[in-house]
């Protein structure tokens, strides 16, 4: 799979797939962050400014964004995880057929 000007072998490329599961587990946890700020910001910000609509907007605003980017981020984050996956499945798959490949080859060749 992976080219003569590649310096990573197939092995190499398989080995840094496999640690997918932690980067998943981060952005699980960058997401919990940000809601975790929101609502925080929900409970101790907004009630002190709830005398007009235009202060209590403005102090949800900001968070109400910041839990938008994170859920893009999660989204975007769980797409790589699932592409790697799939990746991960491919290259078993290729190596699981490979020996037969070989086999058959040496059959067909004798």
């Amino acid at each position: 799979m992976a080219d003569e000007q590649s310096p990573l072998s197939q092995a190499d490329i398989e080995e840094r797939i496999e640690q997918i599961g932690r980067y998943s587990k981060v952005v699980k946890t960058g997401l919990g962050v940000i809601v975790g700020a929101f609502v925080l910001a929900a409970v101790a910000v907004l009630p002190a400014n709830l005398d007009s609509v235009t202060s209590a907007v403005d102090a949800i605003l900001l968070p109400l964004i910041f839990v938008g980017m994170g859920l893009l981020l999660f989204g975007i984050g769980m797409h790589l995880h699932l592409l790697h996956l799939n990746l991960v499945h491919q290259l078993r798959k290729q190596r699981d057929q490979a020996p037969h490949a070989t086999e058959r080859d040496a059959e067909s060749q004798s």
